[in-house]
């Protein structure tokens, strides 16, 4: 029996375009609002059990997305964008995995998990 996961890219176009020659559906963002709306759409669905988000919109990731992330529980993973610190993404990311199962799964370089 095989397993699949089906992913979802969502971010800057610039940087999830490489993706669709991967095969993932990618869903190009601009505005924050957009992005929490497009997001928010996505987990409800249940399309989609990993969603990629661009560490430029992972951060923005708003309180009633975080309230259906628990909820649904889908994969939500950050990749760097040029701009981007990787220190934010794995705080952010630290922070809502921390709230949903009440451990510290990731921890940056040098850090303490709490």
């Amino acid at each position: 029996m095989s397993f699949k996961i089906t992913g979802c890219i969502i971010g800057e176009r610039d940087i999830i375009r490489i993706f669709e020659a991967f095969s993932f559906a990618t869903i190009p963002v601009k505005t924050t609002e957009e992005f929490n709306k497009v997001l928010h759409d996505e987990i409800e669905s249940g399309r989609y059990k990993m969603l990629i988000i661009t560490e430029t919109f992972v951060l923005h990731i708003d309180l009633e997305n975080e309230l259906l992330i628990k909820e649904k529980k889908p994969i939500i993973l950050s990749i760097p964008t040029n701009s981007g610190s990787r220190e934010n993404a794995v705080r952010s990311l630290s922070n809502m995995i921390r709230k949903a199962v009440g451990i510290d799964l990731l921890s940056i370089e040098g850090e303490k998990s709490i």
